[in-house]
């Protein structure tokens, strides 16, 4: 039996931005290796490990496949859907619920901080390292790529 979870939620954020978020979102997770990218509206993946499970773990390995559709200039419709690559799940409510709770969640949360944040407000300040192409997270201090929207170590939104 193959299973596949969908998890649909619509941003007022432009496809572009839905697509650099999600790709470096992705490029920051445990295990994680981007198999193809069509910018901006496709993304599939493979991450997680094949590790003995007794449960549901949200690092259980996974298939994943990030669509993006523009509905009109300013919303986008983020379509995510993930599929374990072993075929022995029993329970798939708790395999749905475990990798939204335990992963995709903090997709979600880091689109929706892009969506309610003005980038014309500078409520944080970002640190600009003496070595130019670098900058320093506000809320773990690692020193960071200035290119980066996402911090890889925190997972929060980082801008200049």
């Amino acid at each position: 039996m193959r299973i596949n979870v969908t998890y649909e939620q619509k941003f007022k954020l432009n496809i572009n931005t839905v697509y650099n978020l999600s790709f470096q979102w992705l490029n920051a997770q445990y295990k994680s290796k981007i198999r193809n990218a069509k910018s901006p509206n496709f993304i599939e993946a493979k991450q997680g490990t094949m590790m003995t499970n007794t449960g549901h773990d949200p690092n259980w390995k996974k298939k994943i496949r990030i669509s993006l559709y523009e509905l009109d200039k300013v919303t986008t419709l983020i379509r995510i859907d993930a599929s374990p690559l072993s075929r022995n799940i029993l329970r798939i409510e708790k395999l749905r619920n475990s990798w939204f709770e335990g992963l995709f969640k903090y997709l979600m949360n880091t689109l929706q901080s892009a969506e309610i944040s003005n980038p014309s407000e500078k409520n944080i300040k970002i640190e600009i390292m003496e070595d130019s192409d670098r900058k320093k997270c506000p809320n773990c201090g690692e020193s960071l790529e200035l290119t980066l929207t996402i911090c890889p170590y925190c997972g929060i939104i980082v801008r200049l």
